[in-house]
């Protein structure tokens, strides 16, 4: 296959992935996504399926589910039944169960008693929405995260030296953003986009690397200082903070910045993240 159509597959199915994630909730025809690919309905199967892996309707299937963790807590199971796009609670739960191994209401229940420590160093922000160019990657954070982020750099370099496009300069800002619970969704389906904001519009996305935005609202805030395996545990003391508090968490993805302009030469104890849980206003 020739890179540049590689590269115009890469961004076509990256463009129905991220429409897909922000509107989950709603009927999706795939014609519409076919659409928004840009190819007709009878390729985009195939060719969506090649780059992800799974076909569309497993796809939007695994993310609804995987969005109606964060809600179960707060609201009833019917409730979020429908806003995650099935037409019953009884088809809603039976995929749930599949999926997890147990019940929306068990897993609510769990939730609820959970014994993680409440997080007392929290604050609520508002944040901007945020332009970025990212990277996406599956699997193990903690290893995702590195190889997104090689990605990313690599084509940041690339534009500097060849169009002398600084993307890495004083006013750049690193996130990560992971959409999926690790203590729900399987190790090989957690999907983490890495990003870096940029002020030049004139840097054209290629091949994997798609423009998107962080969306901006309230956020639940927490420095984190320490190595990243240290960031679960926090995450887990921001849930419980939210559960005792009745805080809801809002309908879009947490999301991290990295402070430390160069992690690889930065020691452990000395790398500082910023956690982000979206609260519904």
């Amino acid at each position: 296959m020739k890179r540049t159509t590689r590269e115009t597959y890469f961004q076509a199915v990256y463009r129905v992935i991220y429409y897909i994630e922000q509107h989950y909730s709603e009927d999706l025809p795939v014609e519409e996504l076919a659409r928004i690919s840009g190819f007709s309905k009878y390729h985009f199967h195939r060719i969506f399926f090649s780059v992800v892996g799974e076909n569309v309707s497993a796809f939007i299937r695994r993310i609804r589910l995987s969005a109606s963790t964060g809600k179960l807590p707060h609201r009833s199971v019917t409730e979020v039944a429908m806003q995650s796009g099935y037409e019953t609670p009884a088809s809603f739960a039976k995929a749930f169960k599949e999926n997890f191994g147990l019940s929306p209401s068990a897993y609510a229940k769990q939730q609820k008693n959970s014994k993680e420590s409440v997080m007392t160093d929290v604050k609520t922000v508002e944040v901007a929405p945020t332009e970025v160019l990212c990277v996406r990657r599956t699997g193990d954070y903690m290893v995702s995260a590195g190889q997104a982020f090689e990605v990313l750099m690599g084509f940041a370099y690339t534009q500097k030296i060849k169009h002398k496009k600084n993307l890495m300069g004083k006013e750049a800002r690193m996130f990560g953003i992971g959409y999926d619970d690790p203590n729900s969704v399987p190790v090989e389906q957690l999907r983490y986009d890495a990003c870096i904001s940029y002020d030049d519009k004139t840097v054209e996305p290629e091949g994997e690397i798609v423009a998107k935005t962080i969306a901006g609202g309230k956020y639940l805030y927490h420095l984190h200082k320490g190595d990243y395996a240290g960031l679960k545990e926090k995450y887990a003391g921001m849930i419980r903070y939210m559960v005792e508090n009745g805080i809801e968490m809002a309908d879009k993805p947490p999301f991290e910045e990295y402070f430390n302009r160069d992690p690889r030469r930065t020691k452990p104890e000395n790398l500082k993240t910023g956690i982000y849980i979206p609260i519904a206003e």
